[in-house]
């Protein structure tokens, strides 16, 4: 572990931010942190494994609040994008050359986010977030942790 609270990967590793919330709901943090990378000027892919989630998503990033605007576009699987940010359900693609990944739900192998520099975790407390970190680390990833509630912002 660094000084910063960083456990360190090997080197020039991407990071993966662990963002813990405070409750199992994770659609508005996730929102939230989306806006927040897009508003940082960065362009952002959102991966779900689940197809019904990503479309959740999809539809809140439109709704979550009221004077928000967060372009994006629901990926189809074919071609690339040029929104900047693209939700992406089932298999991980990065379909509009983003550098930051934020992660909705569970990417079954961790190594497969190596292409993203930045990548963002949530964690709820639910027995899908288990093992994570670990998993995280396995994979060469350095991994810090923001604290409870909104992601710790």
């Amino acid at each position: 572990m660094t000084a910063g609270g960083q456990r360190a990967g090997r080197p020039g590793a991407p990071t993966v931010v662990m963002h813990r919330l405070g409750g199992r709901k994770k659609a508005l943090d996730a929102c939230r942190l989306v806006e927040e990378l897009y508003t940082a000027g960065k362009r952002v892919t959102v991966f779900l494994s689940d197809p019904g989630r990503a479309a959740i998503i999809n539809e809140y990033l439109w709704t979550f609040a009221q004077h928000s605007f967060v372009p994006h576009v629901l990926w189809d699987g074919h071609g690339e994008v040029d929104d900047p940010v693209v939700v992406v359900a089932g298999a991980l693609a990065n379909p509009n050359g983003s550098q930051v990944l934020v992660i909705g739900d569970r990417l079954d192998d961790p190594a497969r986010a190596a292409e993203w520099p930045e990548v963002h975790d949530l964690l709820a407390g639910s027995p899908e977030d288990e093992g994570k970190e670990s998993a995280w680390e396995a994979a060469g990833f350095a991994v810090r942790g923001k604290g409870g509630g909104r992601g710790g912002r």
